[in-house]
């Protein structure tokens, strides 16, 4: 593989002058310029971030923490990251704290040693000794999804209120207004929000939401399974539910089928973050769809850039979508 000599040798520059020219620097001329990326285009050269990383006495590592690895949501944000990360030529550590709060804050306890050169988390902690914990954390932090109380780094997101509002208010727009919401942890800041936005939809359609339609504090198919049986057994129940994610939904699932119910013909049922089986369950289940993948990427590009000297750095929103899908229809008038 050519090295940065390499290309200063072709060029006839110095090492230094090609690491300007690289950088496109304004202390180098154009044509200098066009020399350098002549040669290093020659040679296949791609400059090492490790390289720079191991001269500075950096670790070539990045970490992801996330709360569950099948989810996934979070495996398409870790595949996402790893892919930027490669490009970059850095390795990637993921580890998943299984929900695990207490877990959660071993791990970062572990990695308080500098083995990281950063770290991009999406936590389920909430207490004073999680936030103490991932404070201490050495080199940059990104956190991805949701935002830990009291802690300041740069949040990889979704407009989770926004996009919430929006899908919800499609369904009063199809008749319903005994829409129920399986919410997650109250000091989940995504929960917050999605449920923010679900307020706001019954607002903006003058309809009244009763306390019984919001179940919260769920995670995982098991959580999902419960709140939709406690959900059922209102009268009259629900004509439609959101779940807080995906995995929650696959329980509520599970509980409709067992209730013998038809989707969407007496209960309609809406996903926060999309799947592959989604659409190929019966019917196929509507989700709001973040772009896990994207998200993973983005955080790796804030790590990158932190890591080459970057400060200040802002949050990045991107897009999410609603995907209408089969099991989305007007209440049933019989």
């Amino acid at each position: 593989m050519a090295g940065i000599r390499d290309v200063a040798k072709l060029a006839g520059v110095s090492t230094a002058t090609v690491t300007r020219a690289l950088r496109d620097e304004a202390s180098v001329t154009a044509a200098t310029k066009a020399k350098v990326r002549a040669a290093a285009l020659r040679l296949d050269y791609v400059p090492s971030a490790a390289a720079r990383a191991l001269s500075r006495g950096r670790s070539n590592l990045l970490g992801l923490f996330v709360p569950d690895i099948t989810n996934p949501f979070y495996a398409q944000v870790a595949q996402g990251l790893e892919d930027r990360a490669a490009e970059a030529r850095y390795h990637c550590v993921i580890a998943s704290s299984h929900l695990n709060p207490e877990r959660e804050r071993h791990l970062l306890t572990s990695f308080q040693d500098g083995t990281l050169a950063g770290l991009a988390a999406t936590t389920v902690g909430t207490d004073e000794g999680f936030t103490t914990a991932l404070g201490a954390t050495r080199g940059p932090l990104v956190l991805v999804d949701r935002r830990p109380r009291g802690i300041k780094a740069p949040l990889v997101r979704t407009d989770n209120r926004k996009v919430t509002r929006g899908a919800i208010s499609q369904l009063f727009e199809m008749g319903h207004t005994r829409i129920a919401m399986i919410s997650g942890p109250r000091d989940f800041d995504t929960a917050c929000q999605r449920l923010s936005g679900f307020r706001l939809a019954y607002k903006a359609a003058g309809t009244a939401l009763p306390d019984e339609l919001i179940r919260h504090g769920h995670l995982g198919e098991a959580g999902g399974y419960k709140a939709m049986n406690e959900l059922l057994e209102l009268d009259p129940r629900p004509t439609a539910v959101f779940c807080f994610n995906n995995l929650v939904t696959v329980g509520a699932l599970k509980a409709i089928r067992e209730a013998k119910l038809r989707i969407p013909t007496d209960i309609s049922i809406l996903a926060f973050d999309d799947m592959n089986l989604f659409p190929l369950v019966d019917p196929p289940i509507s989700a709001i769809d973040q772009p896990a993948y994207e998200m993973g990427r983005a955080a790796a590009d804030l790590l990158l850039r932190q890591l080459d000297g970057e400060r200040g750095l802002g949050d990045v929103v991107l897009p999410a979508t609603m995907i209408m899908r089969e099991s989305l229809a007007p209440p049933s008038t019989r």
